[in-house]
């Protein structure tokens, strides 16, 4: 039975990853990572990644091993955690998952949507009969037809907004409806704590950390993979704020308008990541500190939410 310890949601930001190592130390766990972009090795600075030096010892999976150029997908998040699942298991240690990628979660907490199988050449022709549309059109095609499945995805992600409208022109139902009636079975897991800072809180702590991204070096990162001829259309790009750096570089932007840009994208985002969790089932919120401690003891861990033992 693949069983998950204990789950740490929250929009970005919002001290996830720190409260997860702080709880991994405690519980003798290691930590499963359920984030989109931090799965890229090529990277880091603008997708929030711990560092190395910063993991404190605490095995961290599904972080740094996929390639920037490859898609991933729903279904191979939960095929590769399920087996970093099974593998923690078999060394006798417990399992916290982390992260703010809502879909993620969701398909590997309550199942995977499992579509019937349809020509792949029906989506080939609907993706070329949009390929003209421009992606914001498409956006605002999908929240007027499936408002739910809007609010859940990215307004610049492409891939996921043409597959949602695909879907409802190929079946005639709305993603939504579609997930519910095709959903499989979930994983057993012990309770779910949700950061929740608060709006003025959150966006100081957003405006911190993207003012930290461009300290560390953001452009330059991006600009390194691009000499080196990552193409500015790999998947890894689509995280955000990367293909707004690259603007940047081509200089379409000022510096100025590149960091407000980012600052409003990450609010956004933020706000889209607290109306995907607040649809979630059994969680627990929590309300972190300013200073971003989180006023969490075992009790709260062990027993309130919980159903495993420490």
């Amino acid at each position: 039975m693949i069983v998950i310890d204990l789950v740490i949601v929250g929009p970005t930001s919002s001290g996830k990853s720190h409260l997860a190592r702080t709880l991994a130390h405690t519980l003798n766990a290691e930590v499963i990572s359920a984030d989109s972009r931090q799965i890229y090795r090529e990277i880091s600075v603008g997708t929030g990644k711990v560092p190395l030096q910063e993991q404190r010892g605490i095995t961290h999976h599904l972080m740094d091993f996929y390639a920037i150029d490859k898609p991933y997908s729903a279904g191979d998040f939960v095929r590769d955690a399920q087996t970093a699942i099974r593998d923690i298991r078999r060394r006798g240690k417990k399992v916290i998952l982390c992260g703010g990628t809502g879909l993620y979660i969701d398909s590997l907490l309550f199942g995977l949507v499992d579509l019937p199988e349809r020509p792949l050449a029906h989506y080939e022709a609907y993706r070329k009969r949009w390929e003209s549309v421009a992606t914001t059109d498409l956006f605002e095609k999908l929240k007027t037809l499936d408002q739910t499945r809007s609010d859940r995805i990215h307004p610049n992600d492409r891939f996921r907004i043409l597959r949602a409208l695909y879907l409802m022109d190929e079946f005639s139902l709305s993603p939504t409806d579609l997930y519910k009636t095709f959903r499989g079975d979930g994983v057993a897991y012990g309770g779910v704590i949700g950061l929740d800072p608060g709006r003025e809180n959150l966006h100081q702590r957003i405006r911190a950390r993207v003012n930290q991204m461009f300290e560390m070096g953001w452009i330059e990162e991006v600009e390194s993979l691009l000499k080196a001829g990552t193409s500015p259309d790999v998947p890894g790009f689509n995280s955000l704020g990367y293909r707004d750096v690259v603007s940047f570089l081509k200089g379409e932007q000022s510096r100025a308008d590149l960091e407000e840009k980012v600052l409003v994208k990450t609010r956004q985002y933020a706000k889209r990541q607290m109306t995907w969790f607040r649809h979630m089932q059994e969680i627990t919120w929590v309300r972190p500190e300013k200073d971003g401690d989180v006023p969490l003891d075992l009790s709260l861990v062990c027993g309130t939410i919980g159903k495993i033992s420490c």
